[in-house]
């Protein structure tokens, strides 16, 4: 049995609705609108037969209808954004992943959300991209809400995954040395550790979600954190990547190259570094805590 009901209540919900999300964006994914309304049906009696399995504690069934309908949605949603869209071309700069989000119209705020949600679910766009898209398009205020709820849904359907389907395609996904490494971590220093991991960006924050499922931590200690220290990041690339707080132009010219530097060292200093500040840090951290147990 799941440990959590939530999740597994959650999953069951979110699938249908995730297929029904796909349909309103690409009306013809099947190219038969009765291929899609029985996708649909399809999707929805997994959801039901995996939750009546559920209680009858069949567990080895109710576990294998909802792998099932994962693995469906997820190929039907990969199979919209490439049926529709050219998506290799679509991510290759900001330029024309604007070009992109405007062509849908109506349906750009829910596509970039859907978007910035698949990117969380470690598939490789840049993230830098998306947010800066979004800023574009819609400003930085508006752009940072809509990153931010991808970023949550996709952090949270993140640590669902983990807790479903547990260390063994966690490790497929992250690799078995950082899941083990990460998970042990999460395990000793819990919430401390990923507020930090989370504000900084010297930690894999999209990875960290998922690995997260697998240890001790509460879904409910996971999900305030996650929506405290989350949008921090996606607010600072919003407004310093949109040069709403140093411009561009004018004086900003005189400030950029400074922080381009420091930028460049940083990353250089943290990648030649990284197991170094990692211990630095989580001495850091387990110190704080041996503090506030006393």
């Amino acid at each position: 049995m799941l440990k959590n009901r939530f999740i597994y209540y959650f999953t069951l919900i979110f699938l249908p609705i995730l297929v029904l999300i796909n349909y309103f964006i690409n009306p013809n994914i099947l190219h038969s609108q009765i291929m899609e309304i029985m996708l649909l049906v399809c999707t929805f009696l997994l959801s039901v037969f995996s939750f009546v399995f559920y209680l009858k504690k069949k567990t080895s069934l109710y576990r294998l209808l909802l792998v099932i309908n994962i693995i469906l949605v997820v190929i039907i949603t990969v199979w919209t954004l490439f049926s529709k869209y050219d998506m290799l071309h679509v991510f290759s700069s900001i330029a024309s992943f604007k070009e992109f989000i405007l062509s849908t119209k109506e349906k750009g705020m829910l596509i970039y959300v859907l978007v910035q949600f698949i990117q969380v679910l470690s598939v490789p766009i840049p993230s830098m991209i998306i947010t800066l898209t979004g800023v574009a398009i819609y400003g930085p205020l508006v752009g940072s809400l809509l990153c931010t709820t991808g970023v949550l849904l996709g952090s949270y359907c993140s640590f669902f995954v983990g807790k479903v389907f547990g260390f063994k395609l966690v490790s497929w996904i992250a690799g078995k040395e950082n899941a083990v490494k990460y998970a042990d971590i999460i395990n000793k220093r819990g919430k401390f550790f990923l507020i930090i991991a989370f504000l900084l960006p010297l930690f894999p924050d999209d990875i960290l979600c998922l690995i997260a499922g697998i240890t001790t931590m509460k879904f409910k200690e996971f999900f305030w954190i996650t929506l405290i220290t989350r949008p921090i990041g996606v607010i600072c690339m919003s407004y310093f990547g949109g040069g709403y707080i140093i411009p561009f132009s004018g004086w900003g010219l005189f400030v950029w190259p400074f922080i381009l530097i420091l930028a460049v060292v940083a990353v250089y200093v943290s990648t030649k570094y990284q197991p170094q500040i990692e211990s630095w840090i989580l001495t850091k951290i387990t110190k704080t805590k041996n503090k506030s147990k006393k």
